[in-house]
């Protein structure tokens, strides 16, 4: 039998059945626990590992729940709809089904089982998959900061719920008229037009500022977001670095906005002291001068293409038809992420890819009825 080295630690059964590892140096002794004589292995290994890196030993009385707390708490730059969203998923599915275990003893079958308890109960798997991206997020830093040894919610050890595309809105030049003509707001008819020939998000429209556009250059600059948090309207860093963009802009979107700041002035002159603007100098505007409603103009939009007897259509779905409209137009793929402010190409790509075959299928049925009618 080799002879054991000193610091190399040992592995023992104990009476109560479990399996222990020790590792003594440096006057202290550590102590691991595992159920199989392997486990209390790897775990006195890993441990092993930590020491000889420098890394300190691992808390084993923090909990998930107290974890996470503080983990959303030390968060002071996330946007203020994007804390809330995480602290609902905390409170309501991780802490629930996760807080009463201890970090460090956090397995990916315990976030596998949670995940396929959460679509047990009716989740969608779009929610799920928010859920587990929220505590892979957390880990990550947990990691970072030395307190786990993995990220057991990562993809390598935890697989997604699969998310079905939704079909893609592919509108045809002819398709987008229609949809302007069904709008007899002008100014919603405006910023649908803006929004189509734009690709702006509904956040960066409306907290767009007539200081973000020049009419001499014929440009937008992407400098913010509106955003709405407790009631009040306040104007947010843009989503990612590559949201802050410059949009160029044609004759019919520059023609919108000078008609919507001569019917800003007329509205401002009509409304005396009942204008009020909570957040100074937007192009888009209520007819008091505060901002406008993401939900109220949604709802309005899609109440005219229902007295119009047209498709329903999200307000977002005006981005996603612009980017079919470039698509259909032959842009490079590189450049329309670019125009929509992405991260990436591979990211426009998975986003439009159904587009991609969308308009596929349309030049081909358009290619069959031209061919029906000549034969």
């Amino acid at each position: 039998m080799s002879k054991r080295i000193r610091g190399e630690g040992s592995v023992s059964h104990r009476p109560d059945g479990r399996w222990q590892g020790q590792l003594c140096r440096d006057g202290t002794r550590e102590t691991v626990y595992g159920r199989t004589q392997q486990e209390a292995a790897d775990k006195l290994m890993a441990l092993r590992a930590r020491k000889g890196a420098g890394l300190p030993r691992i808390d084993q009385r923090t909990t998930v729940r107290s974890f996470l707390l503080g983990w959303l708490d030390r968060k002071p730059r996330l946007r203020p709809t994007t804390a809330r969203r995480y602290r609902q998923i905390i409170e309501q599915q991780l802490v629930p089904g996760l807080g009463h275990l201890k970090l460090a003893k956090l397995s990916p079958a315990d976030v596998a089982n949670l995940l396929a308890k959460l679509q047990q109960d009716g989740l969608s798997s779009q929610t799920v998959g928010h859920v587990r991206a929220v505590l892979r997020a957390a880990l990550a830093d947990a990691l970072r900061g030395q307190m786990v040894s993995r990220n057991v919610a990562g993809a390598a050890l935890v697989e997604a719920p699969r998310v079905p595309d939704p079909d893609p809105v592919v509108l045809s030049v002819e398709q987008t008229d229609q949809v302007l003509d069904a709008l007899s707001d002008p100014s919603l008819r405006r910023l649908a037009l803006v929004a189509i020939r734009t690709g702006l998000r509904s956040g960066e429209q409306l907290g767009m500022a007539w200081s973000d556009v020049d009419f001499s250059t014929r440009q937008i600059r992407v400098t913010h977001a509106l955003q709405r948090m407790g009631g009040a309207y306040s104007l947010v860093e843009p989503k990612s670095r590559s949201s802050r963009r410059v949009i160029e802009l044609d004759d019919p979107t520059l023609d919108a906005l000078q008609e919507e700041r001569g019917a800003q002035a007329a509205a401002q002159l009509a409304a005396g002291r009942r204008w009020k603007q909570s957040v100074p100098g937007l192009v888009w505007t209520t007819a008091h001068g505060e901002p406008r409603n993401a939900t109220s103009l949604t709802h309005a939009f899609q109440d005219a293409l229902a007295a119009a007897g047209l498709p329903r259509l999200r307000w977002h779905d005006l981005r996603a038809a612009h980017a079919g409209l470039l698509l259909a137009a032959k842009v490079d793929i590189s450049v329309v992420s670019k125009m929509l402010g992405h991260s990436s190409v591979a990211l426009t790509s998975r986003h439009y890819a159904g587009v991609s075959e969308a308009l596929k299928r349309q030049a081909s049925d358009s290619l069959a009825a031209l061919l029906s009618r000549s034969s």
